[in-house]
């Protein structure tokens, strides 16, 4: 495991609504699980657990230790985007006319457009447009290509096409960024690692976050320091 610059070169505009996303430990955490077969809908707490040895296994970037407290030693995203913009996802069903009628199953044959497959929607998607995304992190080259030569997008709404990637690159760098960087802190970790840090509290916003994957998992997440500098708006084009 060496220090690594990750860079993706970007196609299309990036679907985020947080400056700390696409969180690419957890990227590379669903490509393994997807290698090995083992992607589950809709996962419990028991599924991760089941399938950490797994993933431990193969994860091509280093974990590191804060406290008691283990973490994959990879940065949050850094990037310049010039606008942000405001795309829309709509869907409203019409029986009959726009769709066939749906497969009722075992339900009663009746439609609620307020919840449901029949729900009707008019959802923002907030975009950005960085020419390019870097993450820095602690990692075996030639096993984290291997993995990001099959993702080809990143960020939210990827379906639509959001967040397209023409190309990743993985170079040695000679500082390890992971965690901190000319005195920034480079990635959410619980408030009492920043203090032990010794980064200043008027350097990172506070919130609860997922610091590791999966950041849905309520043992995950806990009350961080965020940093304040990795995605910045910028005026030049």
């Amino acid at each position: 495991m060496q220090p690594l610059k990750i860079t993706a070169e970007m196609l299309t505009p990036l679907a985020v609504s947080d400056d700390w996303s696409p969180n690419l430990e957890s990227v590379l955490e669903w490509l393994i699980l997807q290698d090995q077969q083992m992607i589950v809908a809709n996962p419990t707490e028991q599924d991760v657990i089941n399938s950490r040895a797994t993933v431990d296994k193969s994860m091509p970037i280093s974990k590191g230790y804060l406290g008691g407290d283990w973490y994959w030693q990879m940065s949050s995203p850094c990037y310049y985007y010039c606008s942000e913009t405001t795309d829309r996802i709509r869907k409203k069903w019409n029986p009959g006319v726009d769709s066939p009628s749906p497969d009722w199953g075992k339900r009663k044959a009746r439609w609620q457009t307020s919840e449901g497959p029949e729900k009707s929607c008019d959802l923002p998607v907030y975009l950005r447009d960085p020419k390019t995304i870097t993450w820095y992190c602690v990692g075996e080259p030639d096993e984290l290509h291997k993995y990001l030569l099959q993702c080809s997008h990143v960020g939210k709404k990827r379906s639509i096409g959001h967040g397209a990637v023409s190309q990743w690159s993985i170079e040695p760098i000679a500082e390890d960024k992971h965690l901190t960087y000319c005195d920034h802190l480079m990635r959410p970790i619980p408030t009492e690692y920043a203090e032990s840090l010794n980064i200043k509290q008027w350097q990172y916003n506070v919130r609860n976050w997922g610091w590791r994957p999966p950041a849905w998992l309520p043992s995950n997440k806990r009350r961080c320091a965020m940093p304040l500098a990795n995605a910045v708006r910028s005026n030049n084009g």
